[in-house]
């Protein structure tokens, strides 16, 4: 088992998936919660979130990309896992099973809760 590069990979994941949470889904939800005060002082004290936040199809793609390697790896890991490695690898299973996750419901805050909301608008 190679622990560095599980370990970047792993880390390169949950990053991204921070990431795209941080600059999609946040704003979102925060609007959606009536917090729109703290989402314009977070615009104006992080700029690079609004730059950020035209490139979501590009940040979600390298998320997914960078979820989609991970899992191929603890995959590919654990078929070939000896006992001394089971409790790492159990340990990813749960971080990229949770960055997973928040992975969806950032996509779905980004992509899919307006449109909903618009739909429910009427009734």
């Amino acid at each position: 088992m190679d622990g560095a590069k599980d370990n970047a990979s792993l880390a390169a994941a949950a990053s991204l998936t921070l990431l795209g949470t941080t600059c999609c889904a946040l704003p979102m939800v925060l609007v959606a919660l009536g917090a729109g005060g703290a989402m314009a002082s977070m615009a104006s004290a992080l700029p690079w979130l609004v730059a950020l936040s035209k490139y979501k199809l590009a940040t979600f793609g390298l998320t997914a990309a960078a979820l989609g390697y991970s899992w191929w790896r603890v995959r590919t890991l654990a078929a070939s896992c000896d006992i001394g490695d089971a409790r790492p690898l159990q340990v990813q299973k749960w971080v990229l099973r949770g960055a997973t996750l928040v992975f969806g419901l950032s996509v779905f805050s980004a992509y899919a809760l307006l449109p909903l909301a618009m739909w429910l608008e009427p009734l």
